[in-house]
């Protein structure tokens, strides 16, 4: 493909990332139910599964913290491939053996290419679209269909083949994303100035944009929800007897409801992100919640959590859109990973605490707790202003 600092998309690069972040995230949905029910069928307890997912996290952490230096080093679209062999390797490793030193490798490679992925590919899509609400919503949408579909896919292949054969599928969808994402254009890495005009040097924007704090809050609570998802979600489920082909349907449910919300995004104006935002960050946290506390009753259980799913999506676009509207379009890579930073810090602390918790209470109530702590700083915050972003010209 050719080189270029900032293009416009064509149909074929609007096709490649598309497919490339739909099979990623079918392998990483697929991925999400699997190994935690493979882990429990081992003999894994759930606190041990939590700590697996920590492990995860502080791996996607490491990664997302040094990506806004090395995205001024490196064409985004290689970090995008990079994170297909990643995620290959991560569920190869599980095929290959069941001993927990094999989980531990599978859960580092999973987190590093989360992290690669969706830093690298949102910085890749805000440099090919006018719009970065527009750019992260479509990124979003399609990789929540592989989201969708992941979980959907799991509980039969489990049911009626095993957990192996899940993961094999999973690593053939990660092999087979690296195919569209060689195919994307080479942008280069961006160069901003970084002086003033009074030739004074200039802070680091993503250090002092408001926006960007928001963003990086709401990201905190996004990852929250996604570590949950991704571990104590299905473990819940499983503890009161559901079966995996309704584990892997209510986890389906709860990720087309985060397509959902970030669907509607699109339709949100710049100046009215930051209290979406903070009404999505209380809906989140309570719906999480409401989840586990209902979890022996699988049709309010799904709804709580398709509510959570909702305001989950609308967090996962919408902040880091803010994060890149408030800064100059080549700071973008280094508010976006700043941002993502925290959510990959969520990431690791989440699945920690309910760990932790898990020892003193029922895992449901552990998770009811988590709910409560993500939607806690709305209610401390009420009464104080939020950050808020000025329109832009013919914005009304």
């Amino acid at each position: 493909m050719t080189t270029a600092t900032a293009c416009q998309p064509t149909p074929s690069e609007a096709w490649f990332m598309g497919s490339c972040g739909a099979l990623f995230s079918f392998a990483m949905g697929l991925s999400a139910v699997a190994i935690p029910l493979y882990a429990l069928a081992r003999g894994i307890t759930a606190a041990e599964i939590g700590m697996l997912v920590a492990f995860s996290a502080a791996a996607q952490l490491a990664m997302r913290s040094v990506m806004g230096r090395l995205l001024r080093r490196v064409a985004d679209k290689h970090f995008i491939v990079a994170a297909g062999a990643l995620m290959a390797m991560s569920c190869a490793l599980l095929v290959g053996s069941p001993a927990w030193w094999a989980f531990l490798l599978s859960q580092v490679a999973q987190g590093a290419a989360r992290g690669v992925f969706w830093t690298g590919g949102q910085v890749h899509v805000v440099r090919t679209h006018d719009s970065s609400v527009t750019a992260i919503a479509r990124m979003n949408l399609t990789s929540g269909v592989g989201q969708t579909l992941g979980p959907l896919a799991a509980g039969p292949l489990i049911a009626h083949g095993s957990a192996l054969w899940a993961l094999g599928v999973a690593a053939l969808a990660a092999l087979a994303a690296m195919i569209p994402a060689a195919l994307l254009v080479r942008l280069d890495p961006p160069r901003p100035a970084r002086r003033t005009k009074a030739g004074q040097h200039r802070p680091g924007a993503a250090d002092v944009a408001p926006g960007v704090g928001l963003a990086s809050w709401a990201g905190a609570v996004a990852g929250a929800w996604r570590s949950m998802m991704n571990s104590f979600v299905p473990v819940v489920l499983a503890e009161v007897g559901h079966a995996a082909p309704a584990i892997g349907a209510v986890t389906a449910a709860a990720n087309l409801a985060s397509i959902a919300g970030s669907s509607v995004v699109t339709w949100i104006r710049l100046a009215r992100l930051a209290p979406v935002l903070v009404l999505s960050i209380a809906l989140t946290g309570v719906g999480l919640a409401g989840f586990a506390g209902l979890a022996q009753w699988l049709g309010a259980a799904a709804v709580a959590l398709f509510v959570s799913g909702i305001a989950a999506g609308l967090l996962q676009t919408a902040g880091p859109a803010l994060a890149s509207e408030s800064v100059l379009v080549d700071e973008r890579g280094e508010a976006l990973a700043k941002a993502g930073t925290y959510r990959a810090a969520a990431l690791l602390a989440a699945p920690l605490l309910v760990s932790g918790l898990v020892g003193l209470m029922a895992t449901p109530m552990a998770v009811v707790v988590l709910g409560g702590l993500m939607a806690g700083p709305v209610v401390l915050a009420r009464g104080r202003s939020s950050p808020t972003m000025e329109p832009k010209e013919g914005e009304p």
